[in-house]
């Protein structure tokens, strides 16, 4: 199969191609995959929720070297740990996450209802969690150099309001990897087919947000965007516990917990002389004591 790419600022695909499955919701085209592999040169690409394996059937196509991963399959990109799973850094990390709950998919389009099913988050600070968890988890799978990037687009909620996604990815990664944000047209969305009354604007785009990835390491990353973005302060206990998970499992002694938080956020532990103290406290609140010492990252709430 001929590469042939065109990636710009703004793009638009009438047709999704003959990749993956068209009957799974929210699925993406293959077209964009393409041009990205294209455009970057790359040799290996990860997607890390697959959903009906587009990218996997594209990459097939062109003789790329493929990894993907989806909780249906058994991987929650929250909790796993990508790097453990593939034989070396990536050239290419991709998300295409659930947008919240815009499309539930557990128990609806594949499935039983599972509790790390990001389209089952109760709130959006818990979406946002899991998503800087999930971009952090792209990151490390990602070479030097290399791209990581992510497929979101914004939401209007009756409950939550309207919510731009990738200005919140923005804020939640380091400026200084940021390489480029790109539009793309969605073709053919239920909201076209409706007709609405008032000043109603239907969405019909996507943002396509591409990072670099330097030599920092986690930490660097983590007080980075500590200091860029203030608002995730409060949040970041949660989410470095979180990332501690990701990188010892899904169950770990309070001292190895203790010891990677130390590694990965000590942006916050500088300022808090009681960190240990918030560290189990934050334990106690969000996940699961297995028995004495021992934590899950199954959430109580």
């Amino acid at each position: 199969m001929k590469n042939r790419f065109n990636l710009q600022s703004v793009l638009s695909y009438p047709d999704r191609g003959h990749w993956g499955n068209s009957k799974w919701r929210g699925n993406t085209t293959g077209h964009i995959i393409n041009d990205l592999i294209g455009h970057f040169s790359a040799r290996s690409f990860v997607d890390v929720c697959e959903g009906s394996g587009t990218s996997r059937d594209l990459c097939n196509d062109l003789g790329i070297k493929y990894y993907g991963f989806d909780l249906h399959s058994g991987h929650d990109f929250t909790a796993d740990y990508v790097l453990k799973s593939i034989d070396a850094p990536a050239d290419m990390v991709f998300s295409h996450p659930p947008y919240h709950n815009m499309i539930t998919y557990s128990g609806n389009v594949w499935g039983q209802n599972h509790s790390a099913d990001t389209s089952r988050c109760i709130n959006i600070d818990e979406f946002l969690e899991k998503s800087q968890v999930m971009l952090q988890n792209q990151r490390e799978a990602t070479r030097e150099g290399g791209i990581y990037c992510s497929l979101i687009g914004d939401h209007r909620n009756r409950k939550f309001g309207y919510r731009s996604y990738q200005a919140d990815f923005i804020q939640m990664m380091p400026k200084s990897e940021l390489y480029s944000v790109v539009i793309k047209q969605q073709n053919n969305p239920s909201s076209s087919w409706k007709t609405y009354s008032g000043n109603f604007i239907p969405i019909l785009h996507e943002y396509l947000i591409l990072w670099k990835k330097s030599k920092k390491c986690l930490f660097q990353v983590s007080f980075e965007v500590a200091l860029n973005a203030t608002q995730f302060v409060s949040k970041t206990w949660r989410t470095a516990i979180r990332l501690a998970f990701m990188r010892l499992g899904k169950i770990a002694s309070l001292s190895n917990i203790y010891l990677e938080v130390e590694r990965v956020a000590g942006h916050l532990i500088a300022n808090n002389k009681n960190w240990k103290a918030k560290i189990r406290q934050t334990l106690q609140k969000h996940y699961q004591n297995v028995e004495r010492g021992v934590w899950g990252i199954e959430q109580v709430a």
